[in-house]
């Protein structure tokens, strides 16, 4: 395509030189012959209507004296200078013309010229046009690319894992969300909450079976943090999967009574746990924790059987909108909860993720107003929201 355009760009400028050394001079006056041709012929007429009496003779030498002074003007025009080549010669002078320009021009690029050099990488980035960051879901897959990008550039970069793993999930994507998470494992092993997202990332990826790869990274979070709650909770799913049922509900009410009372995936679980126990004909008789007296926010760690399979089956645009309810469900959970570090950095990343940059910063105001009285919160607060790229962090 270069040499195309170059090569189009060279006759061009080889045409223009040459056009005016094959330009035709008699045309330039055969106008002027034109002119004065129709001016004798008008004199001509208006003595023969004088002669006949259609013309007063006061009028018709009015008439005849305007015309003779056109006449005169026009035969005082000078001639077109004389060519001081004949036609054949400066045919050829006009050919010798255009290849000299095509040769030179080539011959200077292949000096000078460097073809193999790529166009500025800030080149299309100027011209791209922008995100808006008030469009209803964002352009995920715009953001996708843009972290696979960052993610080319700087592979040992943890958190970028696990950013551009949770976006891969949040679009359906769940075994490049795992490969994700795995390579944010493998740069940070000792962080529970990579490996037990590369866990969920790939029982969704198997249509909500946990595999033994899922187990695995399960048993190794939970060895890094015995207390995280999505592995214990599918580590019990593998159990009920496999035909242990009663182990499945111990695991579940150990995790329930380890759980916080506040727990955000308690209430879920509980309900989950509950109809397992009926489906198996389990009994539960005093053997779960009491109800949290307070309100209890609805979104487990760990999502039922019912909605992995239901996420599988869904359009692009359900699958959207199934975003945007859970990222609209945790900033309502937050305005109950402010004092949730680990939420609202959950809330920052999902709006950068989505494009939402203003509501990003918006949250971060929240967050920082919600720790007024905690320096060390707000700085965490702050890192978080420098390394998503929040602007003015």
């Amino acid at each position: 395509m270069l040499w195309m355009i170059l090569t189009l760009m060279t006759v061009l400028a080889a045409v223009g030189l040459a056009i005016p050394l094959v330009r035709r001079h008699d045309a330039a006056r055969a106008p002027r012959n034109d002119t004065l041709g129709v001016l004798k012929d008008q004199l001509g007429e208006i003595e023969t209507q004088a002669a006949t009496g259609v013309l007063a003779e006061p009028e018709a030498d009015a008439l005849k004296s305007d015309l003779k002074r056109r006449v005169l003007a026009e035969g005082r025009r000078p001639e077109p200078l004389a060519r001081p080549l004949n036609e054949r010669t400066l045919l050829y002078l006009a050919l010798g013309t255009v290849a000299i320009v095509t040769l030179a021009g080539t011959g200077l690029y292949l000096k000078m010229g460097r073809p193999d050099v790529p166009a500025s990488p800030t080149a299309g980035a100027q011209s791209a046009p922008a995100t808006d960051p008030n469009a209803p879901h964002g352009d995920a897959g715009a953001v996708i690319a843009q972290l696979e990008t960052q993610m080319q550039q700087h592979p040992d970069n943890a958190e970028g894992w696990r950013m551009l793993g949770w976006s891969y999930m949040q679009t359906g994507r769940n075994a490049e969300a795992a490969t994700a998470y795995g390579k944010a494992a493998a740069i940070d092993p000792k962080n529970a909450e990579y490996l037990s997202a590369q866990g969920e990332a790939t029982v969704l990826a198997s249509g909500g079976t946990v595999t033994p790869d899922a187990q695995t990274a399960f048993r190794k979070a939970v060895a890094a943090d015995p207390a995280d709650p999505r592995a214990r909770y599918y580590l019990g799913v593998a159990r009920d999967q496999s035909g242990d049922h009663e182990g499945a509900v111990n695991a579940w009410i150990a995790l329930l009574k380890s759980a916080p009372p506040d727990a955000p995936w308690a209430g879920e679980v509980r309900g989950f746990l509950e109809k397992a126990a009926a489906q198996n004909k389990i009994s539960l008789a005093g053997r779960l924790p009491p109800l949290a007296t307070g309100p209890v926010d609805a979104g487990p760690r760990g999502p039922s059987q019912a909605q992995m399979a239901a996420a599988q089956t869904m359009s692009e645009g359900d699958r959207q909108q199934m975003i945007q309810g859970m990222v609209g469900g945790l900033a309502a959970r937050l305005k109950q909860n402010p004092k949730d570090v680990a939420g609202w950095q959950q809330l920052i990343r999902a709006r950068m993720v989505l494009g939402q940059t203003s509501e990003a910063q918006a949250a971060l105001r929240e967050a920082n107003r919600a720790f007024a009285g905690s320096p060390g919160d707000q700085q965490t607060l702050r890192q978080a929201a420098q390394q998503l790229g929040v602007p003015g962090a």
